[in-house]
């Protein structure tokens, strides 16, 4: 679905010496409405009716996905409008569809460049919706900070054999991180870009990463993103500022505010 990168580079930068960790828990599909309560705010991305991506609602209008989802095939930014948001998308449904206005890449990350750990590091994106969601279809995340090694996430992702509804994975470790890029053992599949790591550690959702690539290492499967909070806060920064946000557009005026609601609980791979 996307070309594939070489995954070896990043190896060699980190030298990094997986960990055993806990027994990864399976996919569960949320296929129905009572498994998908709560997780309405993941949807999936359609890129101009060729690619597919994750994304996560942050505020009724904004949507967290990964930068390199945002480029077509030859390395060309796709203008918003054609980036369609199919909120809670399962079994040919949405609790909401929406088209982006704007968006925004994180200025050190480079469109088609090599993969490396600072590709992954800032490969951040927002897509503003045309029209927000209402809290009565889906209930945005609140981002937040710390990932560290040892702890236990959760995925919620869309992909190659999964697109017809979200598939979530209660349990997944974080087996390394290091200069603002984590290794986990989450299941991701092309098209799981963009997906959303969860920490429940608060007993809400709380989106402290997003996946970016996968690969090899050591022998096993491992999937790769970024501490979520430094590159995310300097996008919204720009975004606020009307500094890199296309189409050119006056300077954003009003203040974004992220997560909230009512929620309680609920990958271009190699580059996913």
């Amino acid at each position: 679905m996307f070309r594939l990168s070489i995954i070896s580079p990043i190896i060699a930068i980190m030298s990094m010496m997986l960990s055993l960790g806990a027994q990864d828990a399976p996919l569960e599909r949320l296929d129905t409405w009572g498994r998908n309560r709560g997780w309405e705010g993941v949807g999936i991305l359609r890129i101009a009716d060729q690619t597919t991506c994750t994304g996560a609602m942050i505020a009724p209008d904004m949507i967290l996905t990964a930068a390199h989802c945002l480029y077509d095939p030859a390395g060309k930014l796709v203008m918003p409008r054609q980036i369609e948001f199919r909120a809670g998308w399962r079994d040919g449904k949405s609790v909401a569809r929406r088209f982006g206005k704007l968006a925004i890449v994180h200025p050190d990350y480079e469109g088609g460049g090599a993969l490396s750990g600072r590709q992954i590091r800032n490969d951040v994106a927002l897509l503003q919706l045309a029209d927000p969601i209402l809290s009565t279809h889906a209930d945005p995340f609140r981002p937040d900070s710390g990932i560290d090694v040892g702890q236990n996430v959760s995925v919620v992702s869309y992909g190659a054999g999964r697109n017809d509804a979200a598939s979530r994975q209660r349990s997944c470790d974080v087996l390394e991180a290091r200069n603002g890029v984590v290794a986990m053992s989450c299941d991701v599949v092309p098209g799981s870009s963009g997906s959303p790591v969860f920490s429940m550690a608060s007993g809400n959702p709380r989106i402290i990463s997003v996946i970016s690539a996968l690969g090899k290492l050591n022998g096993r499967q491992v999937s790769f993103g970024m501490d979520i909070q430094q590159p995310l806060a300097e996008l919204m920064t720009d975004f606020r500022a009307g500094i890199g946000v296309y189409p050119k557009s006056a300077p954003q005026a009003r203040r974004i505010s992220v997560g909230g609601g009512k929620t309680t609980s609920g990958a271009r791979f190699l580059k996913p």
